[in-house]
């Protein structure tokens, strides 16, 4: 398991992911993500889609989620400029991870939301959509990003916050 942590303006990013390994990939839940961050008008940046895999079965599968919502996050939910921590329980094994978090100063996490379908399930394949500016912009640098799930019962397709 590979953590990445990113520190920049006081605000830290951390996620963590297998690295050279072959994802198993959604494209119905990429191309919404990529829907989400309208990723049709930034055609020169770079969008990179990652698909949440269980560290002990070491496959991607359904999760649900617990989403921790710190003080520093703003009210609207989804959230738009989300700081927290999300924590995914594997539908397979039952192991949690913690598969994202943005941490902005000492501010508490306050707030919690186990995300549930229409259908009723709690159940999730979970995808990160991260945009990255190209030759237009500061090459490289984050620019937004969202977190998006497809039902593993029903199908249908959800935003939970994005990030900025």
């Amino acid at each position: 398991m590979h953590f990445i942590s990113n520190m920049l303006y006081g605000l830290t990013i951390s996620f963590a992911m297998k690295i050279g390994e072959i994802l198993v990939s959604d494209k119905e839940l990429e191309a919404y993500a990529k829907e989400q961050i309208n990723a049709v008008a930034y055609a020169d940046d770079v969008h990179t889609c990652n698909h949440f895999r269980c560290s002990k079965c070491e496959q991607v599968v359904p999760v649900s989620l617990l989403i921790s919502y710190s003080e520093a996050c703003d009210d609207a939910r989804p959230a738009q400029d989300f700081a927290g921590t999300v924590y995914g329980t594997c539908g397979k094994c039952g192991s949690t991870d913690s598969l994202f978090g943005i941490i902005r100063g000492s501010y508490l996490e306050t707030e919690e939301e186990h995300p549930v379908c229409s259908c009723g399930s709690n159940s999730f394949f979970v995808c990160m959509c991260e945009r990255y500016e190209g030759a237009q912009g500061l090459q490289g640098f984050f620019d937004e990003g969202v977190l998006v799930g497809k039902c593993s019962k029903c199908g249908s397709l959800r935003t939970f916050l994005f990030t900025d």
